[in-house]
């Protein structure tokens, strides 16, 4: 595969997705890239392929066919679709998903299956690459007390009551304010109501707020939670501007909406921004390999940049790059080439030397 071009399909035409495409495409990595989505037609790219997606669908299938990686950057209730056609092909798979609903298809997969193509959900921000970062952490301590992980997509300037404007999938969103929350407590996985757990916390002298939200942590909570030790206390939660808590709190279980009105809101009445920021805030604390009780922070803010000569906003630049550095490692095979492997697994170091670990996480 590293002699030649690998061919890299992409399957999701929104937002991440055509990002993944441009930065691909204009990081000049050896790729030919191919991107597809359900639109009859998108001038936007010259690669573009038009498919329908669902179970075992004749377009989907020949599309994923032939090709050395397949991306999926599309709503998260369809992984499972196309996961079963890269498991019908026999094609490696990366998502950007913070629903876990694909994990539990794999796993019952692997009970009547000798191999699987090579599996790597979760890629991204969180989870993703904020999951890369807390582990890398953990690796200066002989006992792990707790791994505060801690995630915000925010506008840089709030100018409604939500202190919020969208930069993503709304969709998700919603499915990250609703789900149950993976937890660690005193070394036993726990799952706990999103919305919950709020607290405030103080980043580069300004204040802001977090709390419980599903799927940022992706795998690493039953990862810790299977460890020997019993004193770990693990968790991830979203990052917001102080005051948006508690007008999402009472949309979400006061009134109780449904969730279609809930993604039509943030979809359709709140509004975008391109001048977004991402904030990454990750702290372990333990006994070091020296005996002392010390702990250790990961503190920055990303902001939307110029790569290629295309702006990008933070959103696009920290999701894009923590998959497209997961590709490159798989490519240049030090990553295995088959089965199931999970984001904390891949090295932090080695993700730092990738075209894009270099461009936006070491620069």
């Amino acid at each position: 595969m590293t002699n030649q071009k690998s061919h890299i399909g992409i399957i999701g035409a929104g937002k991440i997705g055509s990002a993944i495409n441009n930065l691909m495409i204009g990081g000049d990595l050896g790729y030919e890239v191919a991107i597809a989505d359900q639109f009859e037609h998108n001038t936007n790219f010259s690669n573009y392929h038009c498919v329908k997606i669902g179970r075992c669908t004749d377009s989907l299938n020949e599309f994923v066919r032939g090709k050395d990686v397949i991306v999926n950057a599309l709503p998260f209730h369809l992984n499972i679709d196309v996961w079963r056609a890269c498991l019908n092909e026999n094609v490696p798979y990366f998502d950007l998903s913070e629903d876990d609903a694909l994990d539990v298809y794999i796993s019952e997969q692997v009970q009547i299956r000798e191999t699987i193509p090579f599996t790597m959900p979760h890629c991204g921000l969180a989870p993703g690459i904020s999951t890369v970062i807390a582990d890398s952490l953990t690796q200066k301590y002989n006992t792990i007390n707790d791994v505060k992980i801690r995630v915000g997509a925010l506008s840089q300037h709030a100018s409604n009551k939500l202190k919020y404007h969208t930069s993503w999938s709304g969709d998700g969103l919603v499915n990250e304010y609703k789900g149950m929350c993976q937890t660690v407590f005193n070394g036993k996985y726990q799952e706990v109501k999103a919305l919950n757990g709020y607290e405030l916390l103080t980043i580069d002298g300004q204040d802001y707020e977090a709390f419980n939200t599903a799927g940022g942590i992706g795998t690493y909570a039953k990862t810790l939670a299977g460890q020997e030790t019993n004193s770990i206390n693990a968790n991830y939660k979203t990052i917001r501007r102080i005051g948006h808590h508690n007008y999402v709190d009472f949309l979400f279980n006061d009134l109780k909406l449904c969730d279609s009105t809930l993604v039509d809101i943030f979809k359709n009445h709140v509004s975008d921004t391109r001048d977004d920021c991402v904030i990454i805030y990750v702290v372990v604390s333990g006994i070091d390999m020296q005996d002392n009780k010390t702990e250790s922070t990961y503190a920055r803010l990303f902001y939307p940049d110029f790569i290629y000569g295309r702006r990008y906003t933070s959103i696009e630049l920290t999701t894009a790059a923590g998959l497209i550095g997961a590709v490159e490692l798989f490519t240049r095979r030090i990553l295995p080439q088959e089965g199931y492997y999970r984001q904390e697994d891949m090295s932090y170091k080695k993700y730092l030397e990738t075209r894009f670990g270099k461009l936006v996480y070491n620069k």
